[in-house]
């Protein structure tokens, strides 16, 4: 078996696969606008690595009104990015309408391609009979604004993201963390396939030897991104719901009775110390109000009033403790700090060391060897 009939049989196993996924995240009740978008961009991806993956002269002329629609699908990568990244870092949540400018490439795209895809399937065969001659189109103006345009939204996503790793430097949140390693890694790979791209697109176009390959066959890293997305959607779904960590929380006009405040506080601190629920590292505001049968948004503004401190310091004070506790522990002194931390509800190491050194003041080695 040939590699370029393997490459096909691997993006239309991606597309299936893709499109099984999205139907069941579909059927999920909570899914965010950052999801929804995400679902659009890898069903998108995965269509485009189709149609590069079936980049024949036989496939089109068999399907002539799928000929550039490639081109016109690139016009939609880069404002998925944007939005999906935007969504995840900075409230609100939803789609404003201000965002519809981000429509503008597509819109313009379908002015300039028109004139082809508005033509019958009968004279798009006539034209693609000649499937080389036609095939050197691919590789003029607009597919390389396509390029530009993706490393512009690209730029801005980069952008978004530097922001809002800033604006998370006192919110110590696992969730907010992994959210903030994840985008990190979503972008920088993103950036390293426009670069293959890149390379593959003029390696194409001018005939340079090995980098010409780089133009199908950089899909097969784009499909495997797929799947990982796919893999963090369904092992870390938080990542994906802004609201769920300290620096997203807002409530407006919660209608919480003032003279019902108190003793819900009061429930709160009973739950802390009997449950114990910050053992659990992948505590969420959304868990804890449903183990206390509260609404989420009422919850929040009882942290933030009566502590005066977000969900995750409110959370990550209590772990602090217990870590506190546990090292003047006799019984614990075969563990190591990091260790405790652990079974304390910490599970990132860096988060760790610079939550106990807010709270604390020391280092946890320094207060370990003051306590001793």
């Amino acid at each position: 078996m040939t590699a370029p009939i393997l490459f096909r049989y691997f993006v239309i196993a991606g597309l299936i696969n893709t499109a099984l996924f999205t139907f069941l995240l579909l059927t999920h009740k909570r899914n965010s606008t950052a999801t929804l978008l995400l679902m659009a961009l890898m069903l998108l991806v995965s269509f485009q690595a189709l149609l590069n993956g079936f980049d024949t002269r036989a496939f089109f002329m068999a399907n002539p009104h799928l000929s550039r629609v490639s081109w016109l699908q690139l016009s939609l990568f880069g404002p998925l990015i944007y939005l999906m990244v935007k969504k995840l870092t900075v409230p609100p949540q939803r789609l404003q309408w201000n965002d519809a400018i981000h429509a503008a490439p597509f819109l313009a795209y379908c002015i300039i391609l028109w004139p082809w895809l508005s033509q019958p399937a009968a004279e798009k065969r006539r034209l693609l009979s000649d499937f080389e001659a036609l095939s050197r189109h691919d590789f003029g103006w607009l597919n390389q604004v396509s390029l530009l345009m993706l490393f512009f939204y690209l730029l801005l996503s980069l952008r978004q993201f530097r922001q809002y790793r800033s604006a998370l430097e006192n919110t110590f949140s696992e969730i907010s963390r992994r959210r903030q390693q994840w985008l990190q890694q979503f972008l920088y790979a993103i950036l390293a396939v426009l670069v293959i791209s890149g390379l593959g697109f003029y390696g194409r176009k001018w005939d340079i030897p090995f980098i010409s390959w780089f133009y199908h066959y950089n899909y097969v890293i784009v499909v495997g991104m797929v799947y990982w997305l796919a893999y963090k959607c369904l092992t870390q779904p938080d990542i994906f719901m802004p609201g769920s960590d300290g620096a997203m929380v807002r409530y407006r006009k919660s209608g919480l009775a003032a003279t019902a405040a108190p003793s819900m506080y009061g429930q709160l601190l009973l739950h802390m110390e009997t449950a114990k629920p910050y053992l659990d590292p992948d505590l969420t505001i959304y868990t804890l109000a449903e183990a206390l049968n509260m609404q989420r948004h009422h919850l929040s503004q009882l942290i933030n009033e009566r502590s005066g401190s977000s969900f995750y310091d409110f959370i990550n004070g209590y772990r602090v403790e217990a870590v506190k506790s546990r090292l003047k522990d006799p019984a614990s002194g075969h563990l190591t700090i990091l260790g405790i931390a652990f079974e304390c509800g910490f599970n990132s190491k860096a988060t760790f060391n610079t939550t106990f050194r807010k709270f604390t003041g020391l280092t946890p080695s320094a207060y370990r060897k003051a306590d001793g």
